[in-house]
């Protein structure tokens, strides 16, 4: 497949089987509530920031491999529920939350390589530099070759150490391809959720119910997560639902999209995938 035919592909999916999609991205809509409802009764920048995080966390894995498991079933053809796939999902929960917290760590060493080459910049000059120019590309090296783990773990063998060598296989030579699309994914994605929450904020600025606050002020909330400044409350309560609704609803795109790399890197490494659908036929 080309990068237009996964984008097709993963539409497509997701538009023919969106109920089935929905049932599952409930559950990481309650997940991101939770999140959301902790942080007002946090204190503490580190606490806000781990606590809400690290309890959502759980939730967030079931739902992210229960659309994992469906995109693959109904890719290959195969029909399965949203139940069905969160059941498959809690019998394998243990490995998928292993191998998930291995990628989730070094997605944070990534964060912390940044942050601290900041400071480091900052406070002792270009010296800083050098933690983000070892510690950021290192990051992201894996963070690409472990891409595959949660496919790996529900499709095929559910053992932490080979869903993460296997990964690798898969990436080994197409690295830089596989950045590039997973990039393109992910935007799309996000892209998708931002433009539609400019858009409603634009609405109601234009209807005059969002009270003191302008687009530049909608924009910067959508894109860089900033709190709402508004003297509405209805209005705010309105937007928060819907970035909360959105958030799960933008959550099969990516994951589906992520899910037909895996079978194209597949089979343009062994040729077919005859007995990934046997398996999926057994299993589901």
């Amino acid at each position: 497949m080309g990068v237009g035919d996964i984008l097709d592909t993963t539409f497509s999916l997701y538009r023919k089987h969106f109920l089935l999609f929905l049932g599952i991205a409930s559950v990481y809509f309650f997940a991101i509530l939770i999140e959301y409802s902790l942080k007002g009764f946090i204190s503490g920048t580190i606490q806000k920031a781990l606590i809400p995080s690290f309890t959502a966390m759980p939730f967030a894995i079931v739902s992210t491999s229960g659309v994992v498991l469906a995109s693959a079933t109904v890719y290959l053809g195969e029909n399965i529920t949203s139940s069905a796939a969160l059941r498959q999902v809690f019998k394998r929960f243990f490995p998928i939350l292993g191998s998930h917290l291995i990628w989730r760590m070094f997605l944070v060493f990534t964060f912390i390589s940044i942050s601290f080459s900041i400071i480091l910049t900052i406070r002792q000059g270009a010296s800083g530099i050098l933690l983000g120019l070892i510690g950021f590309p290192i990051a992201c090296y894996f963070l690409v070759c472990w891409v595959f783990h949660l496919p790996i773990v529900l499709l095929e063998e559910p053992r932490v150490g080979y869903a993460l060598k296997r990964s690798s296989e898969l990436v080994r030579g197409t690295w830089w391809q596989v950045v590039g699309i997973l990039i393109l994914i992910l935007l799309t994605s996000y892209a998708i959720a931002v433009i539609f929450k400019v858009s409603l904020g634009f609405i109601f600025i234009f209807t005059k119910f969002a009270g003191n606050t302008d687009l530049r002020s909608i924009i910067e909330w959508s894109i860089m997560e900033k709190v709402l400044d508004t003297s509405n409350f209805f209005f705010y309560v309105i937007m928060t639902s819907a970035d909360l609704i959105l958030k799960a609803l933008v959550l099969p795109i990516w994951v589906i999209g992520v899910t037909i790399l895996y079978f194209d890197r597949r089979i343009r490494k062994e040729g077919s995938d005859i007995e990934l659908t046997a398996s999926i036929g057994e299993d589901v």
